[in-house]
């Protein structure tokens, strides 16, 4: 199993399978892609926030039938360890208030550091929890 930043062609896998699964991508500046058996099983993006210097995880996603084994958990922990080799204060993540990522962030060590009851369009069933991970 390996981690690498995409290239061109794995871009292009990664919207294939956002569409399978209806998942949208938010336009990160760099997309990470998690490969077993040459096949992408998940991926994740890493927004580089200059104005306040914070990193911003988005896009987190691993295939359903490759869920609940350690992957997103292997995924983030790669996240943090570039982010620790460069000089932002923190990384920041979102995720709906239904979503599994919530646990998945507090394991990795991220801690709740806010939400937005009008970040979705949902009439209130679901909010935006954030979290974050201090760098230094």
């Amino acid at each position: 199993m390996k981690i690498n930043k995409a290239d061109t062609k794995e871009l292009e896998e990664i919207k294939r399978i956002s569409g399978k699964y209806n998942f949208g991508l938010q336009g990160s500046k760099e997309m990470y892609v998690l490969i077993k058996n040459n096949k992408i099983i998940g991926f994740a993006g890493l927004i580089y926030k200059n104005w306040n210097n914070t990193l911003q995880i988005s896009d987190i996603f691993i295939i359903p039938e490759q869920r609940k084994k350690g992957y997103g958990l292997k995924l983030i922990n790669y996240l943090i360890n570039k982010a620790k080799k460069t000089n932002y204060r923190c990384i920041i993540a979102e995720a709906p208030s239904l979503s599994n990522a919530l646990k998945l962030y507090e394991k990795a060590g991220f801690r709740k550091c806010g939400y937005n009851d009008r970040y979705y369009s949902n009439d209130g069933k679901e909010i935006a929890l954030w979290y974050s991970y201090d760098l230094k």
